[in-house]
């Protein structure tokens, strides 16, 4: 395998990725929409190994084009968040569902055999005890339900020669070049360091925590496992040390911000309730997460400092 398709390549996980892939020797395409521009990869443009697509999911000729001759195909693009499918419930249909539709027949029309799709922990919404991949699937919000969807269709559609491999995501955090200050680690640290002081809602729902740059390493070790292993699985990627109760977030990122003013507000805004085992990727893939908390605190408390990231508070870094 060496020829490689990142749909949404551009993005917050994306564009850790790619440098990855290229740094690895893996002929790389992203094909992205570019709604935060394309500078997150600016620096791979004189890469021979990288080659950049404006492209929409929706768009059949598009997709087609982009997908035949790939040896595996990493779907990360979607309308991402549930903020961001409330504001606009017919386009998330469109992308997230009758996109990621197309992508999967075109996959198995040009006969891609390797399609790996990100979905995210949020599937389980409310559930007690500590939850498997082979868990049912509870989810609250449409990003939810069309994530769980796809996994549907995806484990239908294998067999004949096209191998899906399902990764459901714990919420991510940490620096990235195309920088999200609308996850809970980053919001939190942003107002710790502007500010001097952070809210948190909520108190005693779990929630697992995953940093970006593992996220990207999760992709690679399903990438580079057996195909045999992996076809038709479903993957939790986090780390089983990384389950928080959201009441406890503030405390921890004031340990390595001391001084910071927390504020715990009861209500909670958020009601997704969920404690991740993550065994099974250490188990078949080998997977370890190398970051902490404490990590992604340090790198963007710098990044903020330093002046590499301007205008933290603007739209820009948000998806909604």
């Amino acid at each position: 395998m060496n020829k490689v398709l990142v749909m949404g390549g551009a993005g917050y996980i994306g564009s850790i990725l790619t440098r990855m892939l290229v740094e690895r020797g893996y002929e790389t395409t992203v094909f992205d929409r570019l709604l935060f521009g394309s500078e997150p990869l600016a620096d791979l443009e004189r890469s021979p190994n990288f080659r950049l697509i404006r492209g929409d999911l929706r768009d059949v000729a598009e997709v087609s084009a982009a997908v035949e001759g790939q040896d595996a195909v990493v779907l990360l693009a979607a309308l991402v968040g549930e903020p961001a499918c409330n504001r606009d419930p017919r386009e998330t249909v469109d992308v997230n569902w009758l996109g990621t539709k197309t992508v999967i027949d075109a996959c198995r029309y040009y006969h891609v055999p390797r399609l790996l799709f990100a979905s995210t922990d949020s599937c389980y919404g409310i559930q007690e005890g500590i939850l498997y991949e082979d868990s049912p699937l509870n989810p609250i919000s449409l990003y939810a339900e069309l994530k769980r969807d796809v996994e549907n269709e995806l484990l239908a559609a294998g067999g004949n020669g096209f191998s899906p491999t399902i990764l459901r995501l714990a919420t991510v955090y940490g620096l990235s070049p195309r920088m999200r200050f609308d996850l809970i680690i980053n919001i939190l640290t942003m107002h710790a360091v502007l500010h001097n002081k952070i809210r948190i809602f909520g108190g005693k729902q779990w929630r697992p925590l995953v940093h970006v740059a593992d996220v990207a390493r999760g992709f690679l070790a399903v990438l580079e496992a057996d195909p045999e292993r992996v076809k038709g699985q479903v993957f939790n990627i986090g780390s089983n040390e990384q389950n928080y109760q959201i009441g406890v977030l503030g405390e921890l990122v004031r340990s390595y911000l001391p001084g910071v003013e927390v504020e715990t507000i009861d209500q909670p805004p958020d009601l997704r309730d969920y404690h991740v085992n993550f065994d099974k990727a250490g188990r078949v893939l080998g997977f370890r997460v190398d970051y902490t908390v404490g990590d992604a605190v340090g790198e963007i408390e710098t990044a903020l400092r330093s002046g590499a990231i301007q205008d933290p508070t603007g739209p820009r870094f948000r998806n909604a």
